[in-house]
C-alpha cells in the first residue's frame, strides 16, 4: 500500500463556470487559501465551430496546499461533484509536497515549515 505524502498539492483545471463549486467543495473539505490563474487550453481534437474557428474554452487553474489524505479526499469529491471523468469537464491532481517555506498548515498533521525549522 503507497503511503500519502504529508503534504500535498492539489491542481484542478476547470472550466470557469464551475471554478466557484471547485472553490466550495475544496472548503467544504477544509482546504482554504487558493492561488487562481487565468488559462485557456485546446483539446485533443479542437473543437471547431463556425466557418472551422477553434473554440477554447476559459478555464481557471487551482493551487492549494494541504495534508496529503486531505488533498487526495478532494481531488476524488471534485472529480465527482464536477464530473471531470467526462471528456472536456477538466482535470484535478495531486503532488507530493517535499519542501514547502512560509505556510503553517492547520489539520490532523499540524505542518509548520519556515524559517529556523529543519
Amino acid at each position: 500500500m503507497e503511503k500519502t505524502p504529508a503534504i500535498s498539492l492539489l491542481v484542478a483545471i476547470v472550466t470557469d463556470d464551475v471554478s466557484d463549486r471547485a472553490l466550495d467543495i475544496a472548503h467544504g473539505e477544509g482546504i482554504s487559501g487558493v492561488t487562481m490563474v487565468p488559462a485557456s487550453g485546446i483539446g485533443n481534437p479542437p473543437i471547431k465551430t463556425f466557418f472551422g474557428l477553434t473554440f477554447q474554452s476559459p478555464m481557471t487553474i487551482l493551487f492549494w496546499i494541504a495534508d496529503g489524505e486531505r488533498a487526495n479526499r478532494t481531488a476524488r469529491k471534485l472529480r465527482d461533484e464536477l464530473n471531470l471523468d467526462s471528456p472536456r469537464q477538466g482535470l484535478a491532481l495531486t503532488l507530493p509536497v517535499d519542501q514547502i517555506h512560509g505556510l503553517r498548515l492547520q489539520g490532523p498533521t499540524d505542518h509548520q515549515t519556515g524559517p529556523g525549522e529543519h
